[in-house]
């Protein structure tokens, strides 16, 4: 056992094994939010009262100015800062203005592979905007 830790801890093996990992934040390209494609991994690194971002139906929103202005309070928003809140959004019974009113604060969606309900065989709810 000994002889293959050792082999697989030099050369090819070692640096074939290690794994990567962001640092900091990507930073956006000054793109239109609808064509913005960002992934679960970016939008997890925006988890706090500074940088708060959720995913409300597989379409990424930048909520960080609106922490203060929410009915419900900021703390809500930031049980689900950096994660998808698209669950809790319903359950609360928002209505299709909430929704809209959300377009402010845009900034892309999620790849076609990460989504829940804007895909072909995804979650269908009637009163979600395409």
């Amino acid at each position: 056992m000994a002889k293959i830790s050792s082999v697989l801890n030099t050369g090819f093996f070692s640096s074939a094994l290690t794994s990567v990992s962001y640092n900091s934040p990507v930073k956006l390209p000054q793109t239109d939010p609808e064509e913005r494609v960002i992934n679960l991994d970016e939008v997890s690194w925006h988890d706090n009262p500074n940088d708060c971002w959720i995913i409300i139906y597989d379409r990424v929103y930048n909520i960080t100015d609106f922490l203060d202005e929410h009915p419900g309070g900021g703390d809500i928003l930031l049980e689900y800062a950096g994660r998808d809140a698209s669950v809790a959004f319903r359950g609360s019974g928002h209505s299709q203005q909430a929704l809209r009113a959300l377009d402010r604060f845009l900034v892309g969606e999620l790849p076609m592979h990460e989504r829940i309900f804007r895909k072909p065989g995804g979650y269908h709810l009637s009163d979600i905007p395409e």
